[in-house]
């Protein structure tokens, strides 16, 4: 049964004394009626009054109109509420309507397939193989040209670049390549600056690097040109430093003058670039870094001197006393991070 209010005004419904609605509606559909006499009571809350009906309507289990829908009209007539037949049709919905049915799966970003070494889907996504022996910056398998292609249509096959460049990061910190592999990997990323990252994480993976100045050219500006290449060079300086295998720190006049020369240099990023190819080839004790350290102002600077002077300590245990030179607590927790990676 319905019962619609003629001024679309709200009531409660009690059918047989069982309440029907919580909060008052201006239609209300009781549903499972039995036969025999249905007792009806409405109330409709007024602004001063509180306006109520009491009926009864009885169902024969003989009607015709068993399994129907009744519909009665709820009016209001000088303060008095009136219920009148309205119409009987075909039962307009159930209690509780049908739950449709959790929509297919989509088509799969990547099939359940394994790709060579690079990854297998798993629940649509991709899980990357670890492949990468960062002890000994090497891997157990080389990657094929065929997996690079792999990689390329996983790339592809992403709807945005960043999903798409999260995944090349991992394809490069998780496996070893030549440099024309990475190249090909590294011409799907359209920013230079993403470029220039990705090939610096990608440094210690390339099993050639004799031939590392081949992805110049993919850097579109000066600028990224001119970074890797400092890049590169401060690798080779860093090669230079760990074949040292500093065990005795220099003299007091040697200190002496470098020191005098990295005061005597006007700017700080001047500084800086001086006091990396004045320590390429000497050692140091932390002390004497300590003594470098306070010509240097900023925190920033402060730590790529102190960066580049690790591999020359001869005292690596007391490498952490040089986060003391830092103002900045987060400079401090770079440095720390830095000197636990390495080997």
């Amino acid at each position: 049964m319905v019962i619609v209010s003629e001024q679309g005004r709200p009531f409660f419904l009690s059918m047989n004394r069982e309440p029907v609605n919580k909060t008052a509606e201006s239609i209300v559909k009781v549903f499972n009626l039995s036969t025999g006499w249905n007792f009806i009571e409405i109330k409709m809350p007024g602004t001063n009054t509180e306006l109520s009906l009491k009926d009864s309507i009885l169902l024969s289990a003989n009607s015709k109109f068993l399994d129907k829908e009744f519909t009665y009209v709820l009016s209001e007539k000088n303060e008095k509420l009136q219920l009148k037949f309205k119409a009987v049709s075909e039962r307009s919905g159930p209690e509780t309507p049908p739950v449709p049915e959790a929509p297919k799966e989509t088509v799969p970003l990547v099939d359940n397939s394994i790709y060579g070494n690079l990854y297998q889907a798993v629940k649509n996504k991709p899980v990357f193989f670890d492949n990468y022996d960062e002890e000994t910056s090497s891997c157990k398998i080389a990657l094929t040209d065929k997996e690079i292609k792999y990689a390329l249509n996983l790339m592809f096959k992403v709807n945005d670049k960043e999903t798409a460049y999260h995944h090349l990061n991992q394809i490069i910190e998780n496996n070893c390549y030549t440099v024309l592999q990475l190249k090909e990997l590294l011409e799907a990323v359209y920013i230079d600056m993403d470029k220039l990252n990705s090939a610096k994480k990608a440094y210690p993976h390339i099993s050639d690097k004799e031939n590392i100045n081949a992805l110049m050219i993919l850097f579109r500006y000066p600028a990224m040109r001119e970074s890797f290449a400092s890049f590169l060079k401060d690798q080779e300086n860093i090669d230079k430093q760990k074949k040292l295998q500093c065990k005795e720190p220099i003299g007091s006049n040697k200190l002496d003058e470098i020191y005098s020369r990295i005061k005597n240099t006007p700017y700080e990023n001047q500084k800086i670039n001086l006091a990396k190819k004045l320590l390429v080839d000497v050692c140091l004790s932390c002390s004497q870094v300590k003594k470098l350290s306070d010509l240097i102002t900023h925190d920033r600077e402060k730590t790529e001197l102190l960066k580049s002077a690790y591999y020359i300590l001869t005292d690596k245990e007391n490498a952490a006393t040089l986060a003391d030179e830092f103002q900045f607590k987060d400079s401090k927790e770079e440095f720390l991070k830095f000197i636990s990676q390495q080997k």
